[in-house]
């Protein structure tokens, strides 16, 4: 028999060093960090998906038939989009449903059940994820509601593995993402996404000892959610990476190799790491994704002889950008406007218990 009910969480990331340019096939650099999202599931007797999601004060129910309807609409709509990748074409896959994500993923596990085998389950999400801020909630949620939901329905790992499955929930929620985000989550520590031959791409995991000796001291601050969704940034400034010989990817390209080289130094090297976020971050100000707010808050930090950079897609507008990734910087007046995450970095990642 399937158990009668599975826990599984998985934790926040940061993209240390390579959004956007992720994009074009550069190098990009992650890390978790020790918030997590935590979802239990569990089984019916009936045809009904309950979803209960506290933190957004949302408690629904829906048939099994509506959530596969729903999702083999959302695929036909993320068809349309990556044929045309435009905002108004990815809003069309996102919508404006608060439960898209959830609703996207119990839907694509699903659509893997043979009809008989076809049942309702209770599902609960709890989060200490800030939601649309570049700290990979929906990542997260999908790497774990996923998991959860293939342990309930005992779908073998083989014929369904889980890394697939949450790309593609994660592309109903970003649209064409890099895979950097869920990959993290699911595989823990600091993770490498690179280009190999043929033009496939190899996560490669870094030892936990290199993100403490060169990532040492590195505080990370929420500036507040970002008022346009990860999807819509990109959506909305992705040609502007685009074409032969870009300078800006360029520029983008060669800080997330000084960065590998960083890495693989035996010696810390602050300046150095200094130097690299400084780089980064004038470079997604000139992406136009740094709100005028959070630049001012930046270039504070660099004059008391510290280095900041936002972590993820930013913003098109507003004051707040998500995820602010510091170094160096000292107890300044313009850091006491934003939440401070003490959370550790490169902790475990995806877990899952049969209760």
């Amino acid at each position: 028999m399937a158990p009668v009910a599975v826990q599984a969480r998985a934790p926040a990331k940061i993209i240390l060093i390579g959004e956007h340019a992720a994009l074009q096939g550069c190098p990009v650099f992650a890390t978790t960090l020790g918030l997590y999202c935590t979802v239990q599931v569990r089984e019916r007797d009936d045809d009904q998906i309950e979803i209960q999601l506290p933190e957004l004060q949302i408690h629904r129910q829906y048939s099994t038939g509506a959530l596969l309807d729903y999702v083999r609409e959302v695929r036909q709509r993320w068809v349309c989009f990556r044929n045309d990748p435009q905002t108004h074409t990815f809003i069309g896959v996102r919508g404006n449903d608060v439960d898209h994500l959830v609703k996207c993923a119990v839907g694509e596990v699903l659509l893997k059940l043979a009809l008989e085998d076809i049942r309702g389950c209770t599902l609960r999400v709890q989060s200490s994820i800030p939601l649309d801020a570049g700290f990979g909630s929906s990542a997260a949620l999908a790497v774990s509601l996923s998991a959860a939901l293939l342990r309930l329905f005992k779908l073998s790992p083989q014929r369904h593995p889980l890394q697939p499955l949450a790309m593609r929930v994660e592309r109903y929620q970003h649209g064409l993402p890099s895979g950097i985000d869920h990959n993290t989550c699911l595989l823990g520590g600091m993770v490498e996404r690179r280009r190999e031959a043929g033009n496939r791409f190899k996560m490669i995991s870094w030892p936990e000892s290199t993100v403490h000796l060169q990532l040492h001291g590195i505080e990370i601050y929420h500036t507040g959610a970002a008022r346009e969704s990860t999807g819509h940034v990109i959506a909305a400034t992705r040609h502007q990476l685009e074409g032969r010989d870009n300078p800006l990817l360029a520029s983008m390209h060669n800080c997330a190799e000084r960065f590998r080289t960083l890495l693989q130094s035996r010696s810390p090297a602050p300046e150095t790491l200094k130097a690299l976020v400084h780089d980064y971050e004038a470079a997604l100000e000139c992406l136009g994704v740094v709100p005028k707010a959070v630049v001012q808050v930046i270039r504070a930090i660099e004059a008391a002889g510290g280095a900041a950079k936002i972590c993820g897609a930013g913003a098109l507008s507003g004051d707040q950008a998500g995820a602010l990734l510091v170094v160096d910087a000292p107890a300044l007046p313009e850091l006491a406007h934003y939440r401070r995450i003490d959370a550790p970095l490169a902790v475990g990642g995806l877990e899952v218990q049969v209760q």
